[in-house]
Protein backbone atom coordinates (compact mmCIF):
# COMPACT_ATOMS: atom_id res chain seq x y z
CA UNK A 1 0.00 0.00 0.00
CA UNK A 2 0.57 3.13 -1.12
CA UNK A 3 2.68 5.45 2.44
CA UNK A 4 2.23 8.89 0.50
CA UNK A 5 -0.49 10.90 2.19
CA UNK A 6 -2.94 12.24 -0.23
CA UNK A 7 -4.86 15.44 -0.09
CA UNK A 8 -8.01 15.45 -2.27
CA UNK A 9 -9.59 19.35 -2.86
CA UNK A 10 -11.73 21.04 -5.10
CA UNK A 11 -14.34 23.56 -5.68
CA UNK A 12 -17.65 22.88 -4.38
CA UNK A 13 -18.12 18.64 -3.36
CA UNK A 14 -15.08 17.53 -5.84
CA UNK A 15 -13.22 15.94 -2.95
CA UNK A 16 -16.22 14.09 -1.29
CA UNK A 17 -17.44 12.93 -5.14
CA UNK A 18 -14.15 11.73 -5.77
CA UNK A 19 -14.35 10.24 -2.24
CA UNK A 20 -18.15 8.51 -3.06
CA UNK A 21 -16.69 7.14 -6.29
CA UNK A 22 -13.34 5.84 -4.94
CA UNK A 23 -15.21 3.75 -1.84
CA UNK A 24 -17.26 2.14 -4.72
CA UNK A 25 -13.78 1.00 -6.00
CA UNK A 26 -11.63 0.72 -3.83
CA UNK A 27 -10.12 0.74 0.27
CA UNK A 28 -9.15 4.48 0.51
CA UNK A 29 -6.07 4.60 2.49
CA UNK A 30 -6.64 5.80 6.14
CA UNK A 31 -3.89 8.56 5.59
CA UNK A 32 -5.51 10.54 2.55
CA UNK A 33 -7.91 13.82 3.08
CA UNK A 34 -10.74 15.01 1.48
CA UNK A 35 -11.41 18.83 1.26
CA UNK A 36 -13.91 20.40 -0.37
CA UNK A 37 -13.65 24.41 -1.08
CA UNK A 38 -17.49 25.43 -0.81
CA UNK A 39 -19.39 28.50 -1.38
CA UNK A 40 -19.02 30.34 1.53
CA UNK A 41 -15.58 29.47 2.38
CA UNK A 42 -12.35 31.96 1.98
CA UNK A 43 -9.02 31.41 0.88
CA UNK A 44 -8.17 31.46 4.55
CA UNK A 45 -10.26 28.65 5.52
CA UNK A 46 -9.15 26.47 2.81
CA UNK A 47 -5.85 27.51 4.08
CA UNK A 48 -6.65 26.48 7.61
CA UNK A 49 -7.90 23.31 6.95
CA UNK A 50 -5.04 22.27 4.60
CA UNK A 51 -2.46 23.21 7.63
CA UNK A 52 -4.70 20.93 10.34
CA UNK A 53 -4.09 17.72 7.67
CA UNK A 54 -0.47 19.06 7.21
CA UNK A 55 -0.16 19.30 11.51
CA UNK A 56 -0.78 15.63 11.55
CA UNK A 57 1.71 14.91 8.73
CA UNK A 58 4.41 17.49 9.26
CA UNK A 59 7.56 15.32 7.65
CA UNK A 60 5.68 12.54 5.86
CA UNK A 61 5.60 12.86 1.81
CA UNK A 62 2.40 14.68 0.63
CA UNK A 63 0.76 15.01 -2.53
CA UNK A 64 -2.19 17.60 -3.03
CA UNK A 65 -4.87 16.26 -5.83
CA UNK A 66 -6.76 19.40 -6.90
CA UNK A 67 -9.42 19.63 -9.21
CA UNK A 68 -8.24 22.27 -11.92
CA UNK A 69 -4.58 24.66 -11.95
CA UNK A 70 -4.89 27.89 -11.13
CA UNK A 71 -8.36 27.44 -8.80
CA UNK A 72 -7.95 28.74 -5.32
CA UNK A 73 -7.45 24.77 -4.30
CA UNK A 74 -4.81 24.78 -6.20
CA UNK A 75 -3.22 28.12 -5.35
CA UNK A 76 -3.89 27.52 -1.68
CA UNK A 77 -1.98 23.83 -1.96
CA UNK A 78 1.30 25.67 -3.48
CA UNK A 79 0.91 28.20 -0.52
CA UNK A 80 1.56 25.53 1.68
CA UNK A 81 3.30 23.75 -0.58
CA UNK A 82 5.86 26.31 -0.91
CA UNK A 83 9.29 25.21 0.96
CA UNK A 84 8.90 22.13 1.41
CA UNK A 85 10.41 19.14 -0.97
CA UNK A 86 8.37 16.32 0.70
CA UNK A 87 5.11 18.15 -0.62
CA UNK A 88 3.88 18.58 -4.18
CA UNK A 89 0.81 19.54 -5.99
CA UNK A 90 -0.95 17.99 -8.88
CA UNK A 91 -4.08 19.65 -10.76
CA UNK A 92 -6.53 18.55 -13.60
CA UNK A 93 -6.22 14.72 -12.79
CA UNK A 94 -8.84 11.86 -12.67
CA UNK A 95 -10.01 9.07 -10.67
CA UNK A 96 -8.54 6.66 -12.36
CA UNK A 97 -4.91 8.00 -11.11
CA UNK A 98 -5.93 8.04 -8.05
CA UNK A 99 -7.73 4.57 -8.22
CA UNK A 100 -3.74 3.76 -9.42
CA UNK A 101 -2.07 5.22 -6.82
CA UNK A 102 -3.98 3.17 -4.13
CA UNK A 103 -2.50 -0.05 -5.00
CA UNK A 104 1.26 1.27 -5.53
CA UNK A 105 4.17 2.04 -3.62
CA UNK A 106 6.26 5.41 -4.34
CA UNK A 107 9.36 6.70 -2.09
CA UNK A 108 8.69 10.27 -2.58
CA UNK A 109 6.20 12.90 -3.29
CA UNK A 110 7.47 13.37 -6.54
CA UNK A 111 7.37 9.95 -7.86
CA UNK A 112 3.61 9.55 -6.66
CA UNK A 113 2.88 13.14 -8.33
CA UNK A 114 4.26 12.34 -11.65
CA UNK A 115 2.66 8.41 -11.55
CA UNK A 116 -1.11 10.57 -10.79
CA UNK A 117 -0.02 13.29 -13.98
CA UNK A 118 1.28 9.96 -16.00
CA UNK A 119 -1.87 7.73 -15.51
CA UNK A 120 -4.13 11.23 -15.97
CA UNK A 121 -2.99 11.65 -19.38
CA UNK A 122 -2.79 7.60 -20.75
CA UNK A 123 -6.52 7.58 -19.25
CA UNK A 124 -7.93 10.10 -21.19
CA UNK A 125 -9.59 9.08 -24.23
CA UNK A 126 -12.07 10.03 -26.70
CA UNK A 127 -14.22 7.49 -28.31
CA UNK A 128 -14.49 7.40 -32.01
CA UNK A 129 -17.92 6.96 -32.99
CA UNK A 130 -16.84 6.51 -36.85
CA UNK A 131 -14.62 3.36 -35.62
CA UNK A 132 -17.62 -0.24 -35.19
CA UNK A 133 -17.39 -0.77 -31.45
CA UNK A 134 -16.28 -4.24 -31.71
CA UNK A 135 -12.68 -2.39 -33.18
CA UNK A 136 -12.49 -0.31 -30.01
CA UNK A 137 -13.29 -3.41 -27.64
CA UNK A 138 -10.39 -5.48 -25.49
CA UNK A 139 -8.46 -8.18 -27.79
CA UNK A 140 -8.69 -11.59 -26.83
CA UNK A 141 -6.49 -11.96 -23.84
CA UNK A 142 -6.61 -8.34 -23.48
CA UNK A 143 -8.34 -7.30 -19.48
CA UNK A 144 -11.38 -5.28 -20.07
CA UNK A 145 -12.56 -3.64 -16.57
Amino acid sequence: MNPIKIVVTGHGTFASGIKGALQLLAKIPDSWGFVNFTEGMSEGDLKIKFQELLAKNAKEPLVFFTDLAGGTPFKTAVTCADGHDNIKVVAGCNLGSLLEIIFSDFTSAQECANKIVATSLAGTQCFDAQTPLQDQSPQDGEAGI
